[in-house]
């Protein structure tokens, strides 16, 4: 073999060895935090029946929503919601830059929307939790260590919306 023959087959395998350097330095597309709050499985459970995943996605950096639905189930059409504001977002807030600045505001506005419905403490479910009825939609927040999650159903019980919330915080 020559010379020139050996220098090209080291060349090329330091450039194997530096591109796969360079593609494991790289950060992984990791799946959004709501979608690891929620899975498909533990969503059956608490409704007893099978939803239609529609993907999670990152709205903003720190920001990701998580949707299932339901169409022509024993009990009509459902949907979830799970969107999880982490502290990078919470922080960044103008009006709320605190875990408990930032529930609050959620739970305020969704029982502004529902027409001065009041909320309903969720004891015992992560930092603190609440239930808002609306009609047909449902909305429950819970605060964690590391951020809000805001959950809407529609068409969900007081008792699925609360199994959702508890869901998100259980590991």
């Amino acid at each position: 073999m020559s010379r020139s023959s050996v220098f090209s087959l080291m060349m090329a395998a330091a450039a194997v060895v530096l591109l796969s350097n360079i593609a494991s330095a790289q950060p992984s597309a990791a799946a959004p935090v709501c979608a690891t709050l929620l899975t498909a499985d533990e969503l059956t459970k608490i409704i007893g029946e099978k939803m239609q995943d529609m993907g999670p996605r990152v709205r903003e950096s720190g920001e990701s929503e998580c949707s299932w639905m339901l169409r022509g189930g024993s009990k009509g059409f459902k949907t979830v919601s799970v969107q999880f504001y982490d502290m990078k977002v919470i922080k960044a807030s103008p009006t709320a830059p605190t875990l408990p600045a930032f529930f609050e505001q959620i739970v305020s506005s969704g029982e502004a929307a529902a027409s001065g419905k009041k909320r309903e403490m969720l004891p015992g479910i992560g930092d603190k939790a609440a239930f808002v009825p609306t009609d047909p939609q449902v909305l429950a927040v819970v605060q964690r260590a590391d951020g809000v999650a805001r959950i809407v159903g529609n068409n969900l019980t007081k008792a699925e919306i609360t199994g959702v919330a508890r869901a998100v915080v259980t590991p």
